[in-house]
């Protein structure tokens, strides 16, 4: 599957409000009148504990972080039995793709998918490492930033997505500052243990190889839809 995000505008559209000022007569007073308040404390989307309002999480930790942005995607920020229970989502519970954007070089978006057989959720940012040729794991230095917003916790449904941003800069091989990787692994929020990202080309196939500079990967935070995941 091949999925391009388009990153979010910056700009923010006006919108004008008109007040009306409705004169009627005065309302009796009855025993009803409270009725209307009822149900005022219901919300849409599932909090998960707070992070610190002044910067993303540290390399090497999967930050938290409450949020109220939305996009388009399979994930769901709604709380469920699941949610409600604090059941997080496992390693070996989720799979993720890497998918390059041509039009962005050096940029991907990463798709965390549910494969397993039970709702779960996830919040926060992923953390990454490359692979060498021999499989041996080589250190990238990793920046995560609220991209495109702070993180919301997601409700995972059977093979349904969360969704996150990726961005580097390639280097020349030559370099003793590039690291040059054949493959990702990913560990998910909360998580100790890593998967292996597929990490896909625009052609659908399979990328051999990645050089990844000194300066590392810049990591957007887990949200329930693609739109403006992608760092543009």
């Amino acid at each position: 599957m091949k999925i391009r995000a388009v990153p979010l505008g910056r700009g923010l559209a006006a919108a004008g409000v008109t007040v009306g000022l409705v004169l009627g007569a005065a309302a009796c007073n009855d025993d009803n009148s409270g009725s209307s308040a009822a149900g005022s404390s219901g919300s849409t989307a599932a909090s998960g504990p707070a992070a610190p309002s002044n910067a993303a999480p540290s390399a090497g930790q999967t930050g938290k972080g409450g949020g109220s942005g939305t996009g388009g995607g399979s994930g769901s920020s709604k709380p469920s039995s699941a949610a409600a229970a604090g059941s997080r989502c496992h390693t070996d519970e989720l799979k993720a793709d890497v998918q390059l954007q041509p039009d962005f070089p050096g940029q991907a978006m990463v798709m965390l998918v549910n494969k397993g057989t039970r709702t779960c959720t996830v919040n926060g940012y992923l953390g990454y490492g490359g692979l060498a040729a021999d499989n041996s794991r080589v250190d990238l230095t990793t920046k995560r930033v609220a991209h495109p917003g702070a993180p919301i916790e997601v409700t995972l449904q059977p093979g349904t997505t969360a969704f996150s941003g990726l961005k580097w800069s390639a280097c020349d091989k030559a370099d003793a500052s590039c690291k040059v990787v054949t493959g990702l692994v990913v560990t998910p929020p909360d998580e100790t243990t890593q998967l292996t990202a597929k990490v896909i080309g625009d052609d659908g196939q399979t990328v051999q190889q990645l050089t990844v500079s000194a300066v590392g990967l810049t990591v957007g935070s887990l949200q329930p839809g693609n739109e403006g995941v992608v760092f543009g």
